[in-house]
């Protein structure tokens, strides 16, 4: 069986398959999605054009939890608790939102506070970042399993990206990042590198 993923080099969503990855044989094709070319190559693969996208023997797979959960039934590993789904699942949400805000912020759309969506969206984030870090706090994350991946991948890349500032980010989830920083994968996916 091939295994290939393509994504960004810094999508968050990208890395933390990378990172689930690291021990299996894959290859990595690190596409730019703001490349008309690359774009193109997508488009013709995924209907959706996001990535991340897994080929496996040519077979495309769209979403990170699709190919997650094909990957970890595929290899054996071990399932995610309800209380895991949960918490993957509000990484998810809460990058999702970062990922629009900076697509929005890249190409120029003003972010307006007085926006109900954008106070929502403010509001939401905050609850998401309390519940996370009262997960770390207790113990949520003692695996580097996935959803420590994810949120490791969330983190850090909220941090390059300037998506969340150093007063928004819970001290814990900065301990997070810091606890699982020697990992493997983990300095060979840094968005930095990208």
């Amino acid at each position: 069986m091939t295994l290939t993923l393509l994504g960004s080099a810094s999508s968050p969503y990208v890395r933390r398959l990378r990172l689930y990855l690291q021990d299996l044989p894959h290859e990595f094709q690190a596409i730019n999605i703001f490349d008309p070319q690359d774009d193109a190559r997508l488009t013709a693969i995924s209907p959706i054009k996001r990535i991340p996208l897994l080929l496996t023997d040519g077979n495309p797979l769209f979403e990170s939890r699709v190919i997650f959960h094909y990957l970890q039934t595929k290899f054996g590993k071990h399932s995610l608790t309800l209380d895991e789904e949960n918490l993957v699942s509000a990484i998810d949400a809460i990058q999702d939102q970062l990922i629009q805000q900076y697509l929005m912020k890249r190409f120029g759309h003003p972010v307006d506070m007085s926006n109900g969506y954008f106070r929502r969206a403010e509001t939401r984030k905050k609850e998401i970042l309390a519940f996370l870090d009262t997960a770390v706090k207790r113990d949520g994350f003692l695996r580097w399993d996935y959803p420590a991946m994810s949120l490791y991948s969330l983190v850090d890349w909220a941090s390059f990206r300037e998506m969340l500032s150093r007063e928004e980010i819970p001290a814990s989830l900065f301990k997070f990042l810091k606890d699982y920083a020697g990992q493997g994968g983990v300095a060979a996916t840094d968005p930095r590198l990208a």
